[in-house]
C-alpha cells in the first residue's frame, strides 16, 4: 500500500475492513474450536453409554449393532481429536488477538501527520497475520451492507432516510456504494451463504448421529 495516495481518513476505513475480518476470523476459528472440542466429549459419552446399555439392558439393545457402530464413532472420535490438535485454533485465535489489538491502536492514533509511520506498522501487522478467506470477507460485507442499508443480494440501496439523516451527500453515498459493491464483486456471495448454511446443516447432523445411533439400537432389538 502507497501511504501517499491515501490521507488518515481513508486508511482509517481500510483498517476498520482489515479490523472486522479479524473479527470475523476469530469468530470462525472459536466456533470451530469448541464444535470440534464438544464434538469430541458428546462422542466419547456416547460411546460409553451406548457400552453399558448392552451390557445392562442387552434385552432392549442391539450389541452387535452397537458394537458396529462404537467401532465407527470412535474413528469420529479419532478424526475429531486429529483435527483440533493439528488446526491450532488457540495459537491461531492468540496472533489474531495479537493483530487485533495491534490494529485498534493504530486506528486510534492515526492523523494525517502520522499516516507513513502507521501506514507502515499496519502492513507490518497484516504481513504477519493469518489470512482471511472468502467466507470471512463475505460476513465483514454483509455487516456493511446491513450498516449502510444495501442489499447483499441486489447489490442495490433499500432506502435513503438512513443516511441522509446521518449527513450523507449524494456523493458521499455513490461513493460508499461504490466501495461495497466493488467487495461484492470480489466474492460469489450465494456461494459463500451456502458454504455457511452448509457448516451449520453438518454441525447439526453430527450432533444428531449419535442419538439417531442409540435409537436405533433400540428400536432394532
Amino acid at each position: 500500500m502507497d501511504s501517499q495516495k491515501y490521507d488518515a481518513d481513508k486508511l482509517r476505513k481500510i483498517i476498520e475492513t482489515t479490523l472486522s475480518n479479524y473479527a470475523n476470523m476469530i469468530k470462525r476459528l472459536e466456533r470451530k474450536k469448541n464444535v470440534a472440542e464438544i464434538m469430541l466429549i458428546y462422542y466419547s459419552v456416547f460411546l460409553i453409554v451406548g457400552t453399558l446399555t448392552g451390557k445392562y439392558f442387552p434385552q432392549h439393545y442391539n450389541v452387535i449393532w452397537n458394537e458396529y457402530f462404537n467401532i465407527i464413532l470412535s474413528i469420529v472420535v479419532l478424526i475429531f481429536s486429529l483435527v483440533n490438535k493439528n488446526a491450532n485454533y488457540a495459537s491461531r485465535i492468540d496472533s489474531l488477538m495479537d493483530s487485533l489489538n495491534g490494529l485498534k491502536t493504530i486506528k486510534r492514533k492515526l492523523d494525517d501527520d502520522s499516516i507513513e509511520k502507521y501506514n507502515e506498522k499496519y502492513n507490518e501487522i497484516v504481513d504477519k497475520t493469518e489470512r482471511r478467506n472468502d467466507t470471512d470477507f463475505f460476513r465483514t460485507v454483509k455487516q456493511l451492507c446491513r450498516e449502510y442499508k444495501i442489499s447483499w443480494i441486489k447489490k442495490k440501496r433499500k432506502g435513503e432516510d438512513f443516511l441522509e439523516r446521518n449527513g450523507y451527500s449524494s456523493e458521499m453515498k455513490e461513493k460508499q456504494d461504490k466501495v461495497i459493491n466493488n467487495y461484492l464483486s470480489e466474492i460469489n456471495v450465494m456461494i459463500e451463504e451456502i458454504k455457511i448454511i452448509f457448516e451449520y446443516f453438518l454441525d447439526t447432523v453430527l450432533f444428531a448421529i449419535p442419538i439417531i445411533i442409540f435409537i436405533f439400537c433400540v428400536v432394532i432389538e
